[in-house]
């Protein structure tokens, strides 16, 4: 195992981020109706649900928000005063306030700072104080506003209306932002109290694996009073297994990120109840230091069939660790493969996909084989020689630097933008971003994230990307801050038990693909 990109956290200290409401001191922790219901919502369907949060446990275990996403809102009546579906929420939303409160549970409201929300709704566009007051007055406690139909003013601008505006009417409403933030932007701390971090996620192992990704990025904004938000939990939606749904809970927890459930918890099974409510894993995302834990180590698998994901990386084997056979690539104009210089493998497009932004990775070659899915077009590629596009020949699109900055590439549509450009380099075999210059690189396949704890402890979670395959990781004391030939007591937080004692570091049992183990390690001093 390598990496020592640790160091940083050593010299973290915890402050104090967000907008002075004093609320979000931890991560929310919560329900939502988006992911599960999205547009099917009503009154009845929340008040069920505000019951099956305290009946099963959830409550207890932390969860207090019961939110009510979009299409409650139908129009404005002649002061301007948004009003709720008629058809869905008859009773009105100060009633659905009310019967959430009974139940000792908070609840909250979606808006949009557009003139519209993303579902066509009415949006806050130019009512943000009438709204504010009104939620105010309804007894709201949680705001979320998205980013939709907006007039192109500058996101932080339109945040901080509808921020003052809650601000003024007295009532500590949490602000959660959605859309429109940068890990480039150093504002969101003093506008909200979350803000999201990347596209909505969706209920299957790439969409999560990708969101988790990308929230790294924007560790150091995160903080008590203000937390990142790679989106809600798909955690018994049915679209992962339990072992990905294991391993989504362990990183959002150890990132920091928001707890929000987005499934049907009056129909949940025990096995999704179990995970939502590990006490210790939710101790770890509701520590107070507050430091959001990232990837620490990484090392290779043994196995030399080992399918792994493609991101851009420094090119730079001194500030990355990643050893240079990932980075070099080789181009066979006779069959339009990208092979890696790593083991051979060829450049894909994952599962034939034609959708926009379709994950990249590297798989087995299978060009021009009539049995293999798409016969292997997924794995031919055409270099461009004025625009420097790399371009499938499956369906035409670019290889693209998601999001301009990545780490994560993918195809898209070609548009001549610099992110869809690359250079070979013939000395070294790199292909490099024109955008940022950072080298197209394989992924390595097993990672260690790592975050300290109040206590003194580290939270740690050993992480086997690989798509099959189980893989023994092993974390170095040395790449979580503690002495390197120090003696560490390891816990298992799902097993709930104590380890042992190790000395210098820890080497896990076999962790089955798309699964982790979390632990808790103690230095004895």
């Amino acid at each position: 195992m390598t990496g020592s990109t640790f160091v940083y956290l050593l010299s973290f200290v915890s402050f104090s981020f967000g907008l002075n409401n004093g609320l979000g001191r931890t991560p929310q922790m919560g329900w939502n109706s988006w992911n599960h219901f999205h547009c099917n919502i009503n009154e009845t369907v929340v008040r069920q649900t505000a019951d099956a949060i305290v009946a099963t446990g959830l409550a207890a275990a932390g969860y207090q928000y019961v939110n009510l996403d979009d299409c409650w809102q139908w129009s404005r009546d002649a002061q301007g005063i948004i009003q709720p579906d008629p058809e869905t929420f008859p009773s009105g939303i100060p009633a659905l306030v009310d019967y959430v409160h009974s139940r000792k549970l908070k609840f909250g409201l979606y808006s949009d700072r557009g003139y519209k929300t993303c579902a066509g709704r009415p949006g806050s566009l130019g009512y943000e104080t009438k709204d504010a007051n009104t939620y105010a007055a309804w007894g709201v406690d949680y705001l979320k506003l998205d980013s939709c139909y907006t007039n192109g003013t500058a996101p932080q601008i339109a945040y901080s209306i509808m921020r003052d505006a809650l601000n003024t009417t007295g009532r500590p409403i949490f602000f959660s932002l959605c859309g429109g933030v940068s890990k480039h932007d150093l504002w969101p701390p003093t506008v909200g109290n979350s803000w999201r971090t990347t596209d909505d996620i969706q209920d299957n192992w790439n969409s999560m694996i990708r969101n988790i990704d990308l929230n790294i990025d924007f560790a150091k904004q995160a903080g008590p009073g203000g937390w990142n938000d790679p989106d809600m939990l798909e955690i018994g939606n049915g679209g992962m297994t339990e072992d990905e749904y294991v391993t989504h809970f362990s990183l959002w927890s150890i990132s920091k990120a928001p707890l929000i459930i987005g499934c049907d918890v009056t129909k949940m099974s025990a096995t999704t109840l179990s995970i939502l409510t590990n006490p210790e894993v939710i101790a770890v995302n509701q520590d107070p230091l507050g430091v959001q834990g990232t990837r620490v180590a990484f090392a290779s698998s043994k196995s030399p069939n080992a399918s792994s994901g493609v991101i851009i990386d420094s090119c730079s084997s001194s500030s990355s660790n990643i050893e240079p056979r990932r980075r070099q690539w080789s181009y066979n104009p006779q069959d339009g493969s990208i092979r890696s210089a790593l083991n051979g493998r060829c450049l894909s497009i994952d599962h034939c996909s034609t959708s926009e932004a379709a994950y990249i990775v590297l798989n087995e070659c299978h060009v021009g084989d009539p049995q293999a899915q798409c016969q292997g077009r997924n794995q031919q590629w055409t270099l461009g020689t004025s625009d420097h596009a790399i371009v499938s020949q499956m369906n035409g699109k670019c290889l693209d630097v998601y999001d301009f900055d990545g780490p994560q590439v993918d195809a898209f549509s070609c548009n001549k933008q610099d992110n869809q450009a690359w250079i070979w380099n013939s000395t070294d075999e790199t292909v490099r971003s024109v955008h940022n210059h950072q080298c197209l690189t394989v992924q390595p396949e097993l990672e260690v994230w790592a975050g300290p704890l109040s206590g003194g402890s580290q939270a740690v979670v050993l992480l086997n990307r690989r798509d099959s395959g189980s893989e023994q990781i092993t974390v170095k004391w040395a790449d979580i801050g503690f002495p390197m030939n120090g003696s560490a007591i390891v816990r298992d937080l799902w097993a709930r038990k104590n380890i042992g004692v190790f000395s210098g570091n820890y080497t896990s049992p076999k962790i089955d693909s798309h699964a982790v183990m979390m632990l808790n390690i103690t230095l004895i001093t």
